[in-house]
């Protein structure tokens, strides 16, 4: 096969190189062979439309992840012998044998020309290194080798150090890149993010426990659930050393947290240690639902233990943090890591971030994020709460407000289309464009269906998507999941709400 046909494409042009940064929606004729085989063909075959050129010949043996309806192979640049930073190509391969996506984000051919040595050497690009992480309390440790890389920039390529620094207070292992002859800091970023023991929680909120919630309005700081609002429940994976440490999961950012030697953690939602408990009891279990959909072994998501804070500001707001990847919750009127479907939103930000580093960086992709989050939640807690409850998020977290009937922060079940869509708007407000794409999609294909295939849809997306890329990867996921039984309806929903696919 000589050439390889082409139906049609989309090309997305990149920032720094007039190059295609992805190639999609193309017909291409089935491949015998492995996965690797079949994308070193694609490459060979596409390698002028690509912009590649010689680039080909100077990757590294690439790397194969098979996610749940499709295998990634990813071949990672080089330059003179050594990597080049973020420089790869991936292929992404159907459970047909077919092509159904490219990315690239090798530099090219004219822009290898990456000059100068490393004289710094590694001892002070260590010092360095260190030095921008001063400030930190207790050792900051070294651990792996220091590897010697290419830092691409906008005119050559920078020779450049990376090295891996460790930290206790506040934890971290930090990836830091140290240009090898000026000694500048070129990046830095933290990387991180069993015992059974028993505790009180509310699942998901009191207003969906509770048959008179009314009852529970008044004054936020001193409204105490009655018992009926609880609900006993195991702790899974702790270590054992009386904190709410585990395998998946630690709420060792919180400040004075609490310590049960019996791993006995009984609180009211009145008493600090009940937060803790519940951001450690549900985002272990939402972890423990991605390993039953396959998101486990060599296919796993997350890099574990998930730190979380659940008193990290008195603002009436939390966040995840793609930097230190951590869960933070905030103690303004209801304390935000009481209502489980905001712990759940939150670990939808980590979800997308997990498998599309610093997802979130254009207007609608913010906006996709928390859309995402929302739906996360609400399908997460659907079949937990009553049937006048499961198009509202958020219930108990916006307790006082008087003024929409049943209490809720956001809606599923808007009727918004992208056009509704709001440059410079809120992306809360945005995202229920969005959210209600989803939810439409869970309410017809139920949980068991939409879950996998919106989840899985993020491993073709980057930070800067767009609502119709969203759509198209879920397009793809169907087909690699499902064989497609489900594209026809999801395409005609789509496109009713304007979002395309494109």
């Amino acid at each position: 096969m000589r050439t390889l046909a082409i139906g049609r494409h989309k090309e997305i042009p990149g920032d720094w190189y007039d190059t295609p940064k992805e190639i999609w929606a193309f017909a291409q004729p089935r491949v015998a062979g492995g996965p690797v085989g079949i994308a070193r063909r694609f490459l060979a075959d596409n390698g002028e439309r690509l912009g590649l050129g010689r680039v080909r010949g100077k990757f590294d043996r690439p790397r194969v992840i098979g996610s749940l309806g499709a295998t990634h192979v990813i071949f990672r640049q080089r330059h003179r012998g050594r990597g080049i930073f973020r420089a790869y190509v991936t292929v992404h391969v159907g459970p047909d044998g077919r092509v159904y996506l490219c990315k690239n984000r090798a530099v090219p051919d004219a822009q290898l020309n990456g000059r100068g040595s490393f004289a710094l050497g590694a001892s002070r690009a260590l010092r360095k290194a260190r030095h921008a992480l001063r400030g930190r309390r207790g050792p900051l440790r070294h651990i792996g080798a220091t590897e010697e890389i290419w830092f691409p920039t906008r005119a050559r390529l920078r020779p450049a150090y990376r090295l891996r620094v460790r930290c206790e207070h506040p934890r971290g292992e930090w990836i830091v890149l140290v240009d090898a002859m000026s000694g500048r800091i070129l990046s830095k970023y933290d990387n991180l993010s069993q015992v059974r023991g028993i505790a009180n929680v509310f699942d998901p909120n009191p207003v969906a426990a509770l048959e008179d919630w009314r009852a529970l309005r008044g004054s936020v700081r001193a409204r105490t659930p009655p018992a009926a609002a609880y609900r006993t429940v195991e702790l899974e994976g702790l270590t054992g050393n009386g904190y709410l440490d585990g395998r998946l999961v630690t709420t060792g950012p919180t400040r004075h947290r609490v310590h049960r030697p019996d791993h006995l953690f009984f609180f009211t939602s009145d008493q600090p240690g009940f937060e803790e408990a519940m951001a450690y009891f549900h985002v272990t279990r939402a972890m423990h639902y991605l390993e039953r959909l396959g998101y486990s072994g060599s296919r796993r998501i997350f890099k574990v233990p998930l730190p979380i804070n659940v008193r990290g500001t008195r603002d009436d707001n939390s966040w995840y943090s793609p930097g230190s990847r951590s869960l933070t919750f905030g103690t303004g009127g209801v304390d935000d890591a009481e209502d489980a479907e905001i712990i759940l939103h939150e670990f939808g930000h980590a979800i997308q971030d997990a498998i599309c580093p610093d997802f979130g960086q254009s207007e609608e992709a913010a906006a996709m994020g928390e859309g995402f989050g929302d739906y996360f939640a609400a399908s997460f807690f659907a079949e937990r709460k009553p049937p006048e409850y499961r198009n509202l998020v958020m219930s108990w977290d916006a307790i006082e407000d008087d003024e929409r009937g049943l209490p809720r922060l956001r809606r599923m079940d808007g009727r918004a289309t992208y056009r509704a869509f709001e440059k410079g708007g809120d992306c809360h407000d945005n995202g229920q464009i969005w959210s209600a794409a989803l939810w439409e999609v869970h309410g017809a294909l139920g949980r068991r269906v939409a879950d996998p295939i919106i989840i899985e849809s993020h491993f073709q997306l980057d930070g800067f998507t767009t609502f119709a890329r969203g759509a198209r990867a879920i397009l793809d996921a169907d087909r690699n999941l499902n064989r497609g039984a489900h594209v026809r309806w999801l395409t005609a929903m789509f496109r009713r709400r304007n979002i395309g696919p494109l």
